[in-house]
């Protein structure tokens, strides 16, 4: 895959913003995932370039990465996205960092691209993804010495962004002299086409990495369970996810765990872009028993398409998805995560209720106005700072 080095505008508004200049710095495509797609979306949003003007610093190079890895590759990549984001700040008033710290080389990382923003002269926001640091639970965060010492070299003056109350939480008390609040992700709600969840075969769907910390064990145990309660109405289960986050080892090993298991079949590969609403528009719940997470892009997909969501006590997972809108079980519970499989797959009028409640939820507080609206006025706030 070739390099990527050069700022991406985003398509221009009708009427020409006269607001904040912002380059929003991340990961974008030919990477995917959480982080990738709430860059895109904020750079292309229309509300957003009616009052900024917005550009893309793109840091991705090719669509498989181990960017959490320290090596001399990874050393030149930071150096590299340090003076083009220095040169970006020097005619922008904001620059948006999009990170996931989870680890101390990607923190390594983030503090350095936030120090180039404000050497360049631009304010700065500090966008933390991070289901480590997101998650409030420490099997997923559990800051070193290093870690610590690295972080708190963060400028003062760089506003902190979350995407979970629990991530503000653990910030606010490790950066106490830190301005530090939760923004919650969203999505643009009128792109995703309302699945029926009533429809059988009932169609159980994961869509994510595929990767330990997803849960994708427990899943395959859990599916292996589902099948020997033969009360159930005829259900099927899709895995749709590749290697992009984690390379190739870890996927190969959770996809020959789940053909030793007779569950080859499940295994959809990676879809992207049109092919994602589809296949969350064929599917009848929505299931991601994740370990540790952020604020999930993919569960906002999922309940835009009007699908009840099954999911773990885990980061914003616990202020967004609700009694209204899913069911929630503890991280590495199968048979929580069983039985909580098997009561929506036997009950249709649950899954119809359950998904009506995700697609309000979806438009209410993660439909992309919502976002833009918030931005906007942070916007302004760092470029006066």
């Amino acid at each position: 895959m070739s390099e990527q080095t050069t700022s991406t505008p985003a398509p221009a508004p009708s009427t020409p913003a006269a607001g904040p200049r912002v380059v929003v710095v991340a990961q974008a495509a030919p990477a995917q995932g959480g982080i990738a797609s709430f860059a895109e979306n904020i750079v292309a949003d229309p509300t957003l370039n009616g009052v900024a003007r917005m550009t893309m610093l793109n840091t991705t190079r090719q669509a498989v990465r181990t960017a959490g890895t320290l090596n001399l590759g990874n050393l030149r990549n930071v150096v590299a996205d340090a003076w083009r984001v220095f040169r970006a700040a020097r005619s922008a008033d904001v620059v948006h960092v999009q990170s996931a710290p989870g680890r101390l080389f990607p923190l390594a990382r983030m503090v350095t691209l936030c120090v180039a923003g404000r050497l360049g002269g631009a304010g700065v926001l500090c966008h933390v993804h991070s289901g480590r640091v997101n998650g409030g639970n420490a099997d997923g965060f559990a800051p070193s010495k290093p870690y610590l010492f690295v972080l708190r070299r963060l400028p003062r003056s760089v506003r902190i962004l979350t995407v979970s109350n629990a991530g503000t939480r653990v910030l606010s008390k490790l950066l106490p002299k830190h301005h530090v609040e939760t923004v919650d992700n969203a999505v643009d709600v009128s792109r995703f086409t309302l699945a029926d969840p009533k429809s059988e075969p009932v169609v159980l769907m994961f869509l994510g990495t595929i990767s330990a910390r997803k849960g994708l064990y427990d899943l395959a145990d859990a599916a292996v369970l589902l099948k020997e309660r033969t009360d159930l109405p005829p259900w099927e289960l899709r895995v749709v996810g590749g290697a992009a986050e984690v390379g190739e080892e870890e996927a190969e090993a959770i996809r020959s765990t789940w053909r030793e298991k007779g569950l080859g079949d499940c295994l959809v590969g990676p879809l992207a872009g049109r092919a994602v609403v589809d296949a969350l528009a064929d599917a009848s719940v929505f299931v991601l028993p994740s370990h540790w997470e952020g604020q999930p892009m993919v569960i906002l997909e999922a309940m835009s398409a009007g699908l009840p969501i099954l999911s773990t006590t885990v980061g914003a997972n616990v202020d967004v998805v609700g009694p209204d809108e899913g069911v929630l079980v503890p991280p590495h519970d199968v048979p929580a995560l069983v039985d909580a499989l098997a009561d929506l797959v036997a009950d249709a009028d649950a899954r119809v209720r359950l998904g009506q409640g995700a697609r309000v939820r979806a438009e209410t507080a993660h439909d992309m106005p919502v976002l833009a609206g918030r931005l906007a006025a942070l916007y302004e706030q760092a470029a006066r700072r």
